[in-house]
């Protein structure tokens, strides 16, 4: 890796992570209708506005034990991990992604995700003022960038959001209809056949973390669970080893060529 690389990679983790800590106040502040301009933010238990010390990305919450330093409450062990996933996918992206009007097509569209998988953690939302306008904006900058070509684009964010709003439809509403505009931005992004390869790894990660949970008595049987974390690692899985499992798939199990 070369020196400039070097420099690069460590300003965008930066850079990232201090955009995954203005998302943890959009997770939060969205689903309850508050701005996330204002107030200053402050602890949700003891309401103590915090310092710029304690809003440190990463850092404070290691430093503070994941605790309040005014009531000793708990801080959700989201805020860093949403914030350390922000940081790395920009850093992926740098490193995976050979231009820099996609890379900046990519950033933007993981910024979308990590913010509804942010809202589906705290509240088990996926709010129309997130979804609608990001997928706006993914449909936008696929073709603007040059992630796809127009018609790609739109094909994938039409199949994306069919697909979802087909399974909606025959899971009575299991499926929600969030996720079903979330599959905009995805189809946008990934192109059509990515968009449903992210949606089997995204039930794969469903379907094992959740019967890991329920097995572990952590989770209720009927309990509902979140799925659009899984749906993230199902996009970031096939965003950057898509193409690799795809032939993997047609040579070691189809055993035909691609």
């Amino acid at each position: 890796m070369s020196a400039v690389l070097q420099m690069e990679s460590v300003f965008v983790f930066v850079l990232g992570i201090i955009v995954g800590s203005f998302l943890n106040v959009v997770a939060y502040r969205v689903p309850r209708g508050e701005s996330v301009v204002a107030p200053r933010s402050s602890c949700p238990s003891c309401h103590t506005v915090l310092r710029s010390v304690e809003l440190v990305p990463i850092l404070s919450w290691l430093c503070l034990g994941g605790r309040c330093r005014h009531c000793g409450s708990t801080i959700p062990v989201r805020y860093p991990i949403l914030e350390l996933v922000t940081g790395a996918l920009w850093v992926a992206t740098l490193w995976w992604i050979p231009n820099w009007p996609a890379r900046v097509a990519w950033a933007v569209f993981w910024v979308l995700l990590v913010a509804v998988a942010g809202t589906d953690l705290t509240s088990m939302r996926v709010p129309n003022i997130l979804s609608l306008p990001g997928a706006a904006l993914a449909v936008g900058l696929s073709g603007v960038c040059g992630v796809h070509g127009w018609g790609q684009t739109l094909l994938g964010a039409v199949v994306g959001a069919g697909v979802l709003f087909a399974i909606h439809l025959l899971s009575r509403g299991s499926m929600g209809l969030g996720d079903v505009k979330l599959y905009l931005s995805i189809g946008a992004m990934l192109g059509p056949l990515y968009a449903m390869e992210s949606l089997v790894m995204a039930s794969l990660s469903g379907v094992m973390v959740g019967y890991g949970l329920r097995m572990s008595g952590l989770m209720k049987k009927r309990e509902p669970m979140p799925f659009v974390p899984h749906i993230v690692i199902g996009v970031v899985v096939i965003a950057f080893f898509g193409h690799p499992l795809t032939e993997w798939y047609l040579h070691n199990l189809l055993a035909t060529g691609v």
